[in-house]
């Protein structure tokens, strides 16, 4: 697209050179100027004249009434300039000086309204954030009360102009910034983010085709070793099955049927391994130059066939679907893409600072020339510079790796770029920015927007500030080099190679930086950066990595740690904590197991990731009691809720602090665990206990070191399901089934296959507590590991069978 930025030359005639002489809007702090808008105008240009009031008073103190008559002399915006703008792209803008009035519109859609491509545009709003960022100096740095850096000025003159603008880019976000809060939905809008190209790519096999779906027909799931598997947790479906292709087709028409709105529906496979080995699908696949497994024929062959037949009856409507991991390189032979099919590419390999490695940067050069060869409907996913975690860890910004990019995305003329930003506002604000800033112009100068953002936003402190982030650029940099398997999981060597052995200067900069600092904006942004290296310190110290964690200015014990963490819980400065929405707190009903037949004595094991166990005091307190833990990068927090839902308590997983329940405050408690990657045990004394099964879409997961598992299987039913699966061959797992009086029911093994399912029949007499005992494989190793049950039964695990507990719906 055409960026055409221009300051009109004086031409003619002395009339034309008064109409776009200079305009001066305030002057010496008062003004005769109002802001115009038409009374109908679209929110984004309301919104637009809020801003330019707000911050044109804040800068000058001239406070602009807002109006939505004809008035001279104003800055008039949208419909209201009466512009001529067939020649600006959508997004774009058009902003003139013209009789004493400056006049700012673009092309804007209203309530309800969408672009061509399906999206909106907001081009006089665009245009207003451009006025108050060129000729007011406004920045926003970061979201919130203190994120804006608005300089003083008494007057503001704008030359004589006539520009218009637009982006690069018709779909430009950066995901994982907290972007679902309110500020930072006006922050994005503020930094001209947004997207006239509605793109929908998410991985979408589940969705469209639900498991439930794979009794009736389980052809349309994987085969492994000449065997339909019943699918679990990420699953693939047979690319190459035609009643699974008219299928998914149909649900998609089904969507665009009751949604006549919509414009795009995503075609991507789950993510993660498991594609199917059926003859078939089998002929289709090939080696990628690394000699690895590439799908990419039978992922194009099964986008083109589903498009055809969506295309038959909605030819516009747009399908979506990435290129990425196993699929991630360009098919050998070449494969003429339906015209409703969109690609986006992700290219894993280069994802957290692996961009560092010259020969990456090869490889990446290659692919994109490929991929622009095989259509033109391509888009960008990617997270180059990012190791998100909740460690405090700050992520550097990745310059050398930024400006290497991006104007390599506007070579291969890619249509949108959806790159991760950083959660911690605290630490990502200048990624977030220069993401920001990128995402508008590819070809921005990235070296002066980074030392910009610094100025203005640490003001006083901002070299020390800069030398911390250019520090850690460095750093990460020497790591990646040095380490071929670093991705971006903040990994235990990590920690240890690049902030452990650095925190000493960090904390020493940040110290300095904080004692020179005395504008109170720009010390509040440096505060919460000062906050998440008071976490990264506590991080640290759990893993051992700090000499002499108690000399630094940022130790807390653990206790004052906590109570400090939770005053602050919730600010943007920080990563929020992702709660697994399966662990969502219902009522139950639990009440202890007075006796487990066939109970044998519970054994170290290791639960992995999010959890939620529900906790039965049996005295005047139960106490729960955390060990083994290993985070991976994740601060691994907890709530607990009262029998009824409601919310008692919050804290950190910690091995030092146990968490005490009051037998008095509620019959039972829930404790809900949001783990991510993290491995760790629980203890409880005084109480009875048991883990949902439900969390996890695969079941309980446990990692490593397993225990036996006993469950509840109620009077009346007939029959219920049970599945083991782990990831062979590397990782198997056996499983033997007793029922309450203790005769061998059932095996299951998950070493030939991934996923082993089976119908229990229950017989007379054998409701009460069942046993699941885990075992080593002949080949293989127990790590990775889950076991569901069918909705048939309630779902609950005890692992300590001398305090077992029975949890059902109170329903």
């Amino acid at each position: 697209m055409n960026r055409n930025l221009l300051v009109v030359a004086l031409i003619a005639s002395t009339a034309i050179c008064a109409s776009c002489a200079p305009v001066t809007i305030v002057q010496d702090g008062g003004s005769e100027f109002s802001i115009v808008h038409a009374a109908d105008a679209p929110t984004s240009v309301v919104a637009a004249a809020q801003d330019l009031q707000t911050y044109i008073a804040q800068a000058s103190g001239a406070t602009l009434p807002i109006v939505t008559e004809p008035a001279q002399p104003a800055i008039i915006l949208g419909a209201a300039a009466g512009l001529a703008l067939a020649d600006v792209p959508v997004e774009g803008f058009r902003l003139m000086t013209r009789d004493g009035n400056v006049l700012i519109a673009g092309p804007d859609t209203g309530e309800g309204e969408h672009t061509a491509q399906g999206g909106s545009s907001h081009g006089t709003r665009n245009g207003v954030c451009h006025f108050l960022e060129e000729f007011v100096g406004v920045r926003w740095l970061m979201p919130g009360e203190y994120g804006d850096d608005v300089p003083e000025m008494t007057t503001i003159t704008v030359p004589e102009t006539d520009m218009t603008d637009a982006p690069f880019f018709l779909n430009r976000r950066v995901p994982y910034t907290q972007e679902d809060e309110p500020e930072v939905k006006e922050w994005w809008a503020r930094q001209k983010l947004g997207w006239s190209l509605y793109l929908s790519h998410g991985h979408n096999f589940r969705r469209t085709i639900p498991a439930e779906l794979y009794d009736e027909h389980p052809d349309w799931f994987p085969e492994f070793d000449g065997q339909r598997v019943p699918p679990t947790g990420r699953y693939k479906l047979c690319l190459t099955n035609p009643g699974l292709i008219a299928a998914f087709a149909q649900r998609i028409i089904d969507y665009f049927d009751a949604r006549p709105e919509a414009t795009c529906y995503s075609l991507s496979p789950s993510d993660s391994g498991g594609w199917c080995q059926c003859p078939d699908c089998a002929a289709l696949y090939e080696e990628d130059p690394e000699g690895n497994l590439s799908v990419t024929p039978a992922v194009l062959h099964f986008y083109n066939e589903v498009a055809k037949i969506v295309g038959e009856v909605y030819p516009d409507k747009v399908l979506a679907g990435y290129v990425y991991a196993a699929y991630v390189y360009p098919p050998t032979e070449p494969i003429e893409l339906q015209p409703n099919v969109f690609l986006v590419w992700a290219p894993s390999f280069d994802y957290g600072y692996t961009l560092f490695r010259p020969e990456l940067r090869e490889t990446w050069e290659s692919l994109a020339e490929q991929w622009t060869q095989v259509t033109g409907n391509i888009a960008y996913y990617d997270l180059p510079t990012s190791m998100a975690n909740d460690a405090g860890a700050p992520c550097p910004p990745g310059l050398e790796i930024l400006q290497f990019l991006y104007p390599r995305l506007k070579d291969a003329n890619m249509k949108g770029v959806y790159v991760y930003g950083q959660e911690s506002w605290g630490t990502g604000a200048p990624t977030n920015y220069l993401l920001a800033k990128l995402a508008w112009d590819p070809e921005v100068d990235v070296e002066a927007v980074f030392e910009e953002f610094m100025d203005r936003c640490y003001a006083e402190g901002s070299d020390e500030v800069e030398q911390m982030y250019r520090m850690l650029d460095a750093e990460v940099k020497r790591h990646f080099l040095e380490n071929e398997d670093a991705r971006y999981v903040l990994t235990p060597k990590i920690m240890e190679d690049v902030y452990a052995r650095n925190f000493a200067e960090m904390e020493r900069l940040y110290r300095a930086a904080e004692a020179k600092v005395a504008d109170p904006n720009a010390t509040q942004r440096l505060q919460w950066l000062g906050w998440n290296l008071t976490l990264l310190h506590w991080n640290l110290r759990q893993f051992n990595l700090l000499d002499d964690p108690t000399d630094s200015s940022f130790y807390m014990p653990d206790a004052d740690f906590f109570a400090w963490f939770a005053e602050r819980k919730g600010s943007l400065a920080f990563r929020p904590d992702r709660r697994h929405g399966g662990a969502a707190v219902t009522e139950v009903a639990a009440a202890p197991v007075d006796e487990v037949p066939n109970a044998e004595q519970q054994q170290v094991f290791l639960l992995r990731g999010d959890q939620h166990i529900v906790i039965l005091p049996l005295e005047d307190q139960a106490t729960v009691s955390f060990s083994r833990i290993t985070t991976r990068g994740k601060l691994v927090q907890y709530t607990v809720h009262g029998a009824d839902g409601a919310e008692i308590s919050a804290g950190i997983m910690s091995a030092e602090v146990p968490i005490e329940l009051d037998a008095v405050g509620s019959p039972h408690y829930h404790l809900v665990i949001s783990g991510g990657s993290a491995t760790y045990m629980v203890e409880v004394e005084g109480g009875a206990w048991a883990v949902s099964g439900a969390v996890d879409s695969k079941g309980l997961h446990l990692l490593n070191k397993v225990t036996p598992l006993y469950f509840e299987v109620p009077p009346g039913c007939p029959s219920f399901r049970l599945t083991l699966q782990a990831t062979p061959p590397g990782e198997t797992a056996l499983a033997t089934l007793y029922a309450p009086d203790g005769r061998e029911v059932e095996s299951f093994r998950a070493v030939e296959m991934p996923v082993d399912r089976k119908e229990i029949a229950v017989g007379a007499g054998d409701a009460g507590m069942w046993k699941l005992v885990i075992s080593e494989a002949e080949t293989g190793v127990v790590d990775d590991v889950w076991v569901d049950l069918g909705d048939e039964i309630p779902g609950w695990f005890s692992l300590d069978p001398a305090q077992a507990l029975s949890v059902r719906s109170a329903q």
